[in-house]
């Protein structure tokens, strides 16, 4: 491959795969949040969520993942897992706002009061450390779920990029501009005249 023909190669397009790999944010946070209302700690929802971030990246990167994707594809997943967490508390919340207030879930999560409420309830000594446990429980196996992925992603980035060779020029082919003159003709002996 030429010094021109590695230059014109695809190269990782790392800010369109990391908008790319956003998409999975909202995505893992209401994949997790359904799963916890079932009771559920949600793995698998961790392991697809690191999978969607690292499958996404390449989509939108030009199917490169390199070393930069991967630590995106990483933070990504953690700020997704957090929120998703986060999101399961608001969903118990809501519940119980639900069962006392009578109204729709969709409305409690506009009306300023639920928010007061969230917070006067969060402040509430041993609320916050009775969550610990499956918070504890969720980074585990999220983890657990994220490791292969993540581990494959940060191989593949680390990889050595291929070395450039460069290319022997064809037949016929006009010689580069920094090539060496030819010699001159009175200089090359003459295969017939043997002493």
């Amino acid at each position: 491959m030429s010094y021109a023909n590695a230059m014109d190669a695809p190269r990782e397009n790392v800010a369109r795969g990391t908008v790319f790999s956003l998409v999975v944010i909202p995505l893992g946070v209401i994949a997790w949040v359904v799963l916890w209302n079932f009771g559920f700690i949600a793995s698998l929802v961790a392991f697809g969520v690191a999978f969607g971030a690292m499958t996404l990246y390449r989509i939108g990167s030009g199917g490169f993942l390199g070393f930069n994707g991967a630590v995106r594809g990483t933070i990504i997943t953690v700020v997704t897992l957090l929120l998703a967490f986060f999101g399961g508390v608001v969903s118990d919340m809501i519940t119980a706002w639900t069962d006392g207030t009578g109204g729709s879930a969709i409305e409690s999560l506009v009306t300023p009061e639920f928010w007061t409420a969230f917070q006067m309830v969060l402040a509430e000594p041993g609320l916050v450390s009775s969550y610990l446990p499956d918070f504890g429980l969720a980074l585990l196996f999220g983890a657990l779920g994220c490791f292969s992925v993540l581990r494959s992603a940060f191989r593949g980035g680390s990889a050595p990029a291929p070395s450039v060779q460069p290319e022997t020029p064809e037949a016929g082919a006009a010689a580069p501009d920094n090539a060496a003159p030819p010699a001159p003709f009175d200089a090359l002996e003459d295969p017939r005249s043997t002493p």
